[in-house]
């Protein structure tokens, strides 16, 4: 269902680029760090879970940030407005385990990917200015823990809002963006909160 929606957007969103002009439509890509949502009631949560496989106790730690990147394909539909879809790696997200009873040490590793389609409104020139950024994205992960008891399946999937705020100056770009995450469990972006990013984006046209 969540892929044939993302599908049906992704024609739209070809067939109006392609009536813009072709001369103006671009590719962009660059580094981002990604902010995780990591609470203290998320890590106990996981926790509780590895006790109920038979542990005495646990306790879990995470890391609250990473590094990854994105990629895309954007135009304008209007004066101000451009659609972009692309893809995002959201960068390794790391939880480490210490239980007892019996006592054993672990770390499991994972990392989301999302499928962000968006519109982004400018003020200023089309190569000079500030713009705010909405949409949706698709998003995927999955992390194990995999214990000598048991394994705590940690996964989520889903099709969530997105939101960006930036600037513009030639054929570099520096935003801020928040991707929502609905019904994760503990593993990238642990909770509802989302994920946040700050990165550089270089614009090519073509």
């Amino acid at each position: 269902m969540i892929l044939n929606k993302l599908s049906s957007i992704l024609i739209v969103f070809l067939l109006v680029l392609s009536t813009g002009s072709k001369a103006e439509s671009y590719l962009y890509g660059g580094p981002k760090i990604f902010y995780y949502d990591v609470t203290n009631e998320d890590l106990q949560s996981t926790a509780n879970e590895i006790v109920a496989l038979g542990f005495s106790s646990a306790k879990v730690s995470a890391n609250t940030a990473g590094i990854g990147f994105d990629i895309g394909i954007g135009g304008p539909i209007s004066e101000n407005v451009d659609l972009e879809a692309g893809f995002v790696y959201m960068g390794e997200f790391e939880l480490k385990a210490t239980m007892t009873g019996p006592s054993e040490t672990l770390t499991s590793t994972s990392s989301a990917y999302s499928f962000p389609v968006g519109a982004k409104y400018k003020i200023g020139e089309s190569d000079s200015n500030l713009y705010i950024k909405g949409g949706f994205h698709y998003w995927k992960q999955v992390t194990d823990i995999s214990t000598s008891l048991g394994t705590v399946d940690m996964w989520g999937t889903g099709f969530d809002p997105m939101i960006g705020i930036g600037g513009q100056i030639g054929n570099l770009t520096v935003h801020y963006e928040h991707y929502s995450f609905s019904g994760v469990g503990a593993g990238a972006g642990v909770g509802e909160g989302g994920i946040s990013s700050l990165g550089l984006t270089w614009i090519s046209k073509f």
